[in-house]
């Protein structure tokens, strides 16, 4: 389902976590246009991603796929969770 969406950055900053530098970059994913408009659903959240992959994403034009991955790499530990208790 996930898969579809589209994402995007809608800001990011340098911040420190556990001692280390990393880039908190926030986004919005857009699900795909498929039948009705107001059965649309987006969303908005936040990632923290460590800060050369950032900058490499970004050179190679990737961070949209780098976004997708992680939210897609949380929602996946999320249920998998969910199902072992």
């Amino acid at each position: 389902m996930m898969s579809n969406y589209e994402f995007k950055e809608t800001g990011s900053r340098n911040i420190e976590r556990d001692g280390e530098r990393v880039r908190l970059v926030s986004f919005r994913g857009n699900s795909p246009i498929e039948g009705d408009d107001r059965e649309r659903l987006n969303i908005d959240g936040a990632i923290i991603v460590p800060m050369m992959d950032y900058f490499q994403a970004g050179m190679n034009g990737e961070l949209p796929q780098l976004i997708k991955d992680k939210v897609l790499e949380r929602l996946t530990a999320r249920e998998q969770e969910e199902n072992a208790e």
